[in-house]
């Protein structure tokens, strides 16, 4: 049940942060460069969220974490 809910909540962050991204290249329309675009988006916060979602997303969907550990 942890999973599901994390899984949920990673889902949710990523697609809000990835729509934020999304809509700070209309910055391109109202004449910046593609530069000074880039150079926005990396310095927000929503990158770094929807990067650290998706990391969370891949190791829930391929079960990269031990159900147990081996030495027990």
């Amino acid at each position: 049940m942890f999973r599901f809910m994390l899984f949920l909540f990673s889902y949710g962050i990523c697609v809000m942060s990835v729509g934020n991204l999304l809509l700070y290249l209309n910055y391109r329309t109202l004449g910046y460069s593609w530069s000074a675009v880039w150079a926005f988006i990396v310095t927000t916060n929503e990158l770094y969220m929807a990067i650290g979602s998706i990391v969370i997303l891949f190791i829930l969907i391929f079960d990269l974490s031990p159900s147990r550990f081996p030495f027990v």
